[in-house]
Order: structure tokens, then C-alpha cells, then sequence
């Protein structure tokens, strides 16, 4: 017990050595911040995000999550859609600026890049002159990017309307399932019983989408 508790704290220790190193981007050259439309000593916004998150996996962090906004300002545009021009404004250049450079510096290859959201938005409005959209999980897009993905693949249709899934549906739990083999894990063996029933990350009804595999 005690040697687990030290080897929890020289983790730690570990990190709080290399957070500082890991996260000034003072030694990055212009070409790179000019690539994420980064001003020189910003430490704020989507692109510092990017670019901290390439360096992280640069120095072999596993996982990295990145949220554009927080609890205001974001994508839930119930009020009015034209947010979203803003929004994939401030998104689309560090985006693309990641994979870009992870490809330049060797890491893509071996990183899985993962964009999604919860669910997407309505493409009609509830009253006719509304200028927002509602939460609409019928159908709705998601991409992967490097680390054993299929590139230049669309997976999938919908209506003509954008409404339903019109072929090729990819269930939440298939998503994940295809995740978790990118990722070297079986999620089959991620089972455990409860209650009388099988549970796992992936339910028990998914699949692997082969078909988005490299």
C-alpha cells in the first residue's frame, strides 16, 4: 500500500516537472504558430489548444481532450444558427493545423484523432420564423483521423433532408466499438455482469465499422 502511494506521488511530481516545458510555446518558430493562426504569447482559444495538444503527444501523453467553448458562447445555438459561422471560424484552421502538424512531425500515424459531439441540430425549425435550431440525434456527423483511420472515407447517408439515416447507420455504441479497436482494445473483454446482465463501455449489441479502417 505504501509503495503505491509513492509511486502515485512521483507521478505527480513527474508531472508538475514537465507541464512547464510541455506548455510554453516560446520555442515554437513562427512557421507553426502562423500554421494554427496563434499569436506569438497567447495562452487562450481553440489554436493554443491545438498546438498544446500536439506538444503533449509529442511527449507521449495518451490521452488528450479538447473543448472549443464552455457553457456560454457555444455551439448549443437554440437562439440563432448563424452562431455556428462564428464558431467554425474559430475552429476549422487549428483543426486542420493539428493534423497537419502531427503529420509533419511523425505522430499521426500512431494518433487517433477523434471529432464528435453529443448530437447535432435540427436542419428545420420547430416555428417558421425561429432563428435557431433543436437538438436533433437522428442523424449526424463525426470524423476520425489518423491512427489506423481510413482517409478520404464518408461513411454513411441520410435522407435528403438530413433528417434520418439513410444508409450505413453508425450506431453511438458501433463509434465507440471502433474507437476502442483503433485504440488496441478489445471491447468485448470490457465486460463485467451486474444485476444479472452484461455490461460494457459498448453495450451488447455493437460492431466494429470495418469499413473506416486503413
Amino acid at each position: 500500500m505504501l509503495d503505491a502511494r509513492i509511486r502515485s506521488f512521483e507521478t505527480a511530481f513527474g508531472m508538475q516537472m514537465a507541464a512547464p516545458e510541455a506548455f510554453d510555446l516560446s520555442k515554437e518558430t513562427d512557421e507553426t504558430l502562423a500554421l494554427y493562426g496563434l499569436p506569438r504569447g497567447s495562452t487562450a482559444g481553440f489554436a493554443w489548444q491545438c498546438l498544446a495538444a500536439c506538444r503533449l503527444i509529442e511527449r507521449g501523453v495518451r490521452f488528450v481532450e479538447l473543448i472549443d467553448t464552455g457553457s456560454s458562447g457555444n455551439w448549443d445555438s437554440h437562439g440563432d444558427m448563424m452562431d455556428h459561422v462564428r464558431l467554425a471560424k474559430n475552429v476549422d484552421q487549428p483543426i486542420s493545423s493539428l493534423l497537419k502538424d502531427l503529420k509533419r512531425r511523425g505522430l499521426l500515424d500512431d494518433t487517433l484523432v477523434v471529432w464528435t459531439t453529443e448530437f447535432g441540430r435540427t436542419p428545420f425549425n420547430n416555428v417558421a420564423d425561429a432563428k435557431g435550431r433543436e437538438h436533433h440525434p437522428w442523424a449526424f456527423s463525426s470524423w476520425l483521423a489518423g491512427g489506423g483511420a481510413k482517409g478520404g472515407v464518408a461513411h454513411g447517408s441520410t435522407d435528403e433532408y438530413g433528417i434520418k439515416v439513410a444508409g450505413n447507420g453508425v450506431h453511438v455504441h458501433d463509434f465507440h466499438a471502433t474507437i476502442l479497436h483503433l485504440l488496441g482494445l478489445d471491447h468485448t473483454r470490457l465486460t463485467y455482469r451486474y444485476a444479472g446482465r452484461d455490461y460494457r463501455l459498448t453495450d451488447v449489441a455493437e460492431k466494429i465499422v470495418n469499413e473506416v479502417l486503413a
